[in-house]
């Protein structure tokens, strides 16, 4: 991650045709970063897509006059939702997403912002961009709302088979995002489990607790958590392979979906509901607000040696906005040098502990 530009501005590259809505949706995120100052007055932004299209699309949202700040980098094709991560770098070389990559390997750009397809986004930045010295594999870190505030949960889809060194790492990592995201000084790190005994969770997990406790003050590690502790007040940053993130995440989603059509279906058959739901018009307002996935847009993918955003192929303007000032907050906060840090300290833990017998 460059600190390097910080004084200049940083460089934003946004990859305009990865997602669901198409790049007239991330042009318009891009206007809404500069309208609210996400981008601010030294940042330069630069669309990554077909650029005869995107400079219509400027004009029409009213960034075209803006040539000292935002340029253009043309990539003729868009990598699909079902596209092959390998045969992305394969056959798709000249692809948004792959020329956005590029440039933050060649120092061109300090910040990728995609809505592409993940799995490609995770194999082709871990290949054009690459590793932290330290780290195997990078990590997806999202921000979760939670009773009172949010929480960072990570990994949710990049590693699906994650090693207790990986696990370890994602723990370092994550706790100094969400040091960054959410002004956590001190955050309180938990390994996802089935249960918050030591011994349950299978060898791997075990094998993590180890390396977790064998970090000491490095980390401030409160142990194993359950599935219904991570909504309470029980850790800041929860710790999982990317396998059980993932799932734990769009189940959540469904849930929330579920719940809010049976509210909603409720309330237009029953007159009583409706005079109800009026009176609870500004609690269901706030509540949306807190819930609502265009507020925390972005999720970093952690662990590589260039900053990589990840928003959700289905994000709207605002969602791609959060994921650029997301984005921004990282660099700002130097994330990327005590990232390099932390990894070197959390190998070396791996190297003098032992596996328990």
């Amino acid at each position: 991650m460059s600190e390097a530009t910080a004084t200049k501005g940083y460089r934003i590259a946004l990859d305009c045709m990865g997602g669901d809505l198409g790049p007239s949706e991330a042009v318009a995120a891009a206007a809404l970063a500069f309208k609210e100052g996400v981008i601010g007055p030294a940042d330069t932004l630069i669309l990554v897509g077909h650029e005869d299209n995107l400079r219509l699309l400027a004009r029409e949202h009213r960034i075209l006059n803006k040539p000292e700040r935002v340029f253009y980098r043309h990539a003729p094709t868009a990598v699909a939702m079902d596209d092959a991560a390998m045969a992305v770098l394969k056959s798709k070389r000249d692809s948004s997403m792959v020329k956005a990559l590029e440039m933050l390997k060649a120092g061109e750009a300090d910040v990728v912002v995609s809505t592409g397809n993940t799995k490609a986004l995770v194999a082709a930045g871990t290949i054009k961009v690459r590793p932290m010295e330290g780290a195997e594999r990078p990590a997806l870190a999202a921000i979760m709302p939670r009773r009172e505030g949010h929480f960072i949960m990570l990994d949710v889809g990049a590693n699906p088979e994650a090693k207790p060194e990986h696990l370890l790492h994602n723990a370092v990592l994550g706790s100094i995002y969400a040091q960054c995201s959410l002004g956590i000084a001190n955050p309180r790190v938990g390994l996802l489990t089935v249960g918050t005994e030591e011994g349950k969770g299978g060898a791997r997990i075990n094998r993590t607790h180890q390396l977790l406790k064998a970090m000491g003050d490095r980390i401030n590690y409160v142990g194993p958590v359950e599935g219904y502790d991570v909504f309470g007040d029980a850790c800041d940053v929860v710790v999982t392979d990317g396998f059980t993130g993932n799932v734990l995440v769009k189940t959540i989603e469904g849930l929330v979906y579920m719940v809010r059509d049976l509210v909603g279906s409720k309330v237009k058959r029953n007159p009583v509901y409706i005079a109800s739901g009026v009176a609870m018009f500004p609690l269901l307002r706030d509540l949306k607000g807190k819930l609502k996935p265009e507020r925390y847009g972005g999720a970093p993918l952690l662990g590589l040696t260039g900053l990589v955003m990840k928003a959700h192929g289905s994000s709207n303007r605002q969602g791609i906005c959060s994921a650029i000032r997301l984005g921004l907050e990282a660099l700002g906060h130097d994330a990327g040098r005590r990232m390099q840090a932390a990894l070197a300290e959390a190998n070396q833990v791996v190297a003098a502990t032992p596996e328990e017998a």
